[in-house]
């Protein structure tokens, strides 16, 4: 329980750290999302995640700047945020399939974060009745070589903390 508690306050962290980008901010949720599911069973992750989307929704400020409430759950960027709870279960499901090596969890996290642009994009497309080329500049294009970036940073993060973490809370030993 202290676990998943913990995961929502660190994306809810991570949400105030929100650059604005036009219709999409840039914030750190996606690296924080990418890496507790490097560090968390899926339903650990999954459970974070939903909480996060669940308090927000119900009007805590802790979406990106602060923001809250169902108006931004199901607005424009609300299929980003949606996509938290695919994405992270995709790159969980990856990494207890084929391993915490460094190439794993970089193919993971990045499959992860792209699979949130793509799911987003396709929100904001319907959203905001764009054309597709308008919603791929709009929501994907800019945000790639972060989420490139991001893919490593989480994957070499991830690496250091499965060194650390099973120190601290026999959680995060591998294979448990």
């Amino acid at each position: 329980m202290l676990l998943i508690a913990l995961g929502t306050a660190l994306i809810a962290i991570a949400s105030q750290l929100a650059i604005p980008f036009g219709a999409v901010p840039f914030t750190l949720q996606t690296l924080v999302v990418a890496l507790l599911a490097s560090l968390y069973r899926l339903r650990e992750l999954f459970l974070s995640v939903l909480l996060y989307l669940l308090l927000g929704g119900i009007g805590f400020p802790i979406f990106s700047a602060g923001s809250s409430g169902l108006a931004v759950l199901f607005g424009p960027t609300g299929g980003f945020l949606l996509a938290f709870l695919l994405s992270g279960s995709l790159i969980a499901v990856m990494i207890q399939f084929f391993g915490r090596r460094v190439p794993s969890l970089a193919v993971a996290n990045l499959l992860g974060l792209i699979l949130t642009l793509l799911i987003g994009t396709i929100w904001l497309k319907f959203f905001y009745q764009m054309k597709w080329e308008a919603a791929f500049v709009t929501g994907f294009l800019p945000f790639v070589a972060a989420e490139i970036i991001k893919a490593v940073i989480v994957s070499l993060l991830a690496t250091a903390l499965y060194r650390a973490l099973p120190r601290i809370n026999s959680y995060f030993k591998e294979g448990k």
